[in-house]
């Protein structure tokens, strides 16, 4: 046999789906707004940023016993550039050459660069360039 719920308790829970899809409708709809004002805000103190340049790029001078021969290669290179313009750099991958790696290496820390730039002021950064050697 099954029992049915008296009226008061049906009216309860239908005031309380009701009441509950009204709170969830006005969430809803006040949530773009209070991004849009978000982002409103963000906007309106937007930092000018530029990145760090390289301004002297040396070539590298290539021994006369791989001048010789066609060789193509490349690799990645990263450079931590600080607010002076002075860098460190290291291979992030290799060419496969042990001696290619070791001629980009000592060329790439003959560049100089323009530091990166924040709201007009040099600040440090980093970046990532591909070396290609192609000797033909």
């Amino acid at each position: 046999m099954v029992k049915k719920m008296p009226n008061r308790y049906l009216n309860a829970i239908f005031c309380l789906s009701i009441a509950y899809a009204l709170v969830l409708f006005s969430l809803s709809t006040i949530r773009p707004v209070l991004a849009s004002q978000l982002l409103k805000i963000g906007t309106a103190e937007e930092a000018k940023y530029s990145d760090a340049f390289a301004v002297e790029c040396p070539q590298p001078e290539i021994p006369a016993e791989l001048s010789e021969e066609c060789h193509k290669s490349c690799c990645m290179a990263r450079f931590c550039i600080t607010h002076e313009g002075k860098h460190q750099v290291s291979l992030v991958s290799s060419s496969g050459s042990d001696e290619v790696d070791e001629i980009a290496l000592r060329t790439l820390r003959r560049w100089k660069f323009k530091p990166a730039m924040l709201n007009g002021k040099p600040v440090q950064s980093v970046r990532k360039i591909k070396v290609e050697f192609e000797v033909e």
